[in-house]
């Protein structure tokens, strides 16, 4: 009898409600726009590789302007392969820093969309992801560390920029050239090719936005 008492005190409680709102899910829609252009030095072939996303908390990185790479995020910039990054993220799984995480298929073409849906709760209120840009030594796009529950309630609607990223461990200097590995290996910086420059600065390669479902 106590027992069921207490269950309904909980249902009716502002607790409960709190409780309620200690998850969210989201549409996140990433739409990339890179054509097959011979005069910006474009491949005749652009294409994205397959993207893995996840869910992480505020301790969790998958990449940084001057860190190094993960051997995950290299591969995954080197050759499209998600398969390590998806065994580092176990571990991260394991340790309480992300949850599980989505792949989705890559696109064939250069100028596409795509779009996924993400769990997250209040540890785990940050969003990363990342796709290789193909063919490429190392080059990837994506986003690490975007907050969506800010000032204790989840945010509506993000919408985020997105940059060209060299990963750092590949030197070859085009997008069909040799593989040449990188040792030691530098840092994750935003790629400064000239495929990918205006006369006022970088370009965003696409856009990212996250939207909160109902």
């Amino acid at each position: 009898m106590l027992r069921l008492i207490f269950a309904a005190v909980l249902m009716l409680s502002p607790f409960a409600a709190f409780a309620q709102d200690n998850s969210a899910a989201y549409r996140i829609e990433i739409a990339l726009d890179w054509s097959a252009d011979p005069a910006e030095g474009h491949p005749a072939d652009p294409h994205w590789s397959r993207l893995i996303a996840v869910a992480h908390s505020s301790r969790y990185a998958l990449f940084e302007d001057g860190s190094t790479a993960s051997s995950g995020l290299a591969l995954v910039a080197t050759n499209g392969r998600v398969s390590v990054l998806d065994a580092e993220l176990a571990e991260a799984r394991r340790r309480g820093r992300a949850g599980e995480p989505v792949v989705v298929p890559g696109l064939a073409s250069g100028v596409g969309t795509f779009d996924l849906q993400l769990k997250l709760d209040t540890k785990l209120s940050h969003v990363a992801f990342v796709t290789m840009l193909a063919p490429s030594p190392d080059w990837f796009s994506g986003v690490s560390g975007v907050a969506l529950y800010v000032d204790d309630a989840w945010l509506e609607q993000v919408r985020v920029p997105l940059w060209v990223w060299d990963a750092g461990a590949d030197s070859g200097p085009d997008f069909e050239g040799p593989n040449v590995d990188t040792q030691p290996r530098q840092s994750v910086r935003l790629l400064t090719h000239p495929a990918f420059l205006r006369p006022d600065g970088m370009r965003p390669i696409g856009t990212a936005t996250f939207t909160r479902l109902p």
